[in-house]
């Protein structure tokens, strides 16, 4: 296993200081939740049975006081916030910004570290704080269910955190190791900007793999247990991408096709750099993620599974 920087020692120290401030975080403030969930009008919104709730240590009061009481007013504010989650969506999750269009973040993969996701999670904190108050009567059916939706959406990802799925970064047919492929074939190229960011985002692959290398050693150290048989289906993945030459692999797809606005010389450039990240950096990490996986396959072979 190979936890990043600073060895196994500063790898322990740096995910128990997260994870303290994350459940810090999550708990902080029950007192305040339930007197928000209880003196806040439902507005039509449906809550699903048995969510745990977790706001950040915010007024809820004072957020309530600054929410509009026009319906012009309340409509503004809810397509507001409902645009900022989207914006922050496509931020946070850059592969699937790419796939529908949204160039912006072509350059980025999502990161996968606990800090990321802690931060994340606070701030999907603060959108359900600025949501709930927000009085949909008079509103159309459509906005409506907007909120309803979000909401419940919000509050699952509350929920779903108390059971750390950043620990899990990947399963038996899903994860980086699966998507990255996919996303490389799925891509629409336009002009020499958008095969350069590609590149760029190829280099951060290494990256993405430590972070999820990182992530399941810290659900090592909680105990927590990866299936044998997930673990070699995901082995047997990485290694047939592994396997294949560069020119070959479905990461050299966009260079099957150039646009004309590339020029010929263009192409030579862009051609190079791609097969270069794709040998340099994107196969020596699946490499070093399949050495990782043979290493928790073997532990886990010893332990008892569900």
């Amino acid at each position: 296993m190979v936890p990043g920087k600073g060895g196994i020692s500063g790898f322990i120290r740096r995910y128990t200081l997260v994870a303290f401030r994350m459940k810090k975080t999550l708990f902080a403030a029950g007192a305040v939740v339930l007197a928000m969930l209880i003196s806040t009008p439902g507005h039509g919104q449906t809550f699903p049975k048995g969510t745990a709730v977790h706001y950040p240590p915010r007024n809820p009061v004072e957020q309530a006081a600054q929410t509009p009481t026009t319906l012009g007013g309340r409509k503004k504010a809810l397509a507001r916030v409902l645009g900022q989650i989207r914006e922050f969506r496509l931020k946070t999750d850059p592969e699937y910004a790419s796939l529908i269009g949204d160039k912006r973040y072509d350059a980025e993969l999502t990161d996968y570290s606990v800090v990321a996701y802690e931060q994340w999670l606070a701030r999907y904190n603060e959108f359900l704080l600025e949501l709930a108050p927000i009085d949909t009567t008079g509103m159309t059916a459509k906005e409506q269910a907007s909120k309803s939706k979000m909401m419940q959406w919000l509050m699952q990802q509350q929920q779903r955190a108390e059971s750390k799925p950043w620990q899990e970064p990947v399963t038996a047919d899903s994860g980086l190791p699966f998507e990255l492929p996919e996303l490389a074939t799925e891509l629409k190229f336009d002009s020499a900007k958008d095969y350069d960011d590609y590149i760029a985002r190829l280099k951060k692959v290494p990256t993405a793999f430590q972070q999820i290398t990182d992530d399941m050693t810290a659900g090592e150290l909680d105990g927590r247990s990866y299936s044998p048989a997930m673990l070699a289906k995901v082995l047997a993945q990485v290694q047939a991408v592994d396997s294949q030459k560069p020119e070959a692999s479905e990461f050299a797809a966009p260079l099957g096709h150039f646009p004309a606005s590339v020029s010929k010389a263009e192409q030579a450039r862009i051609q190079k750099a791609v097969l270069a990240a794709i040998s340099k950096s994107v196969f020596p990490a699946y490499e070093r993620f399949g050495r990782f996986v043979e290493g928790l396959m073997k532990t886990s072979q010893t332990k008892v599974h569900p």
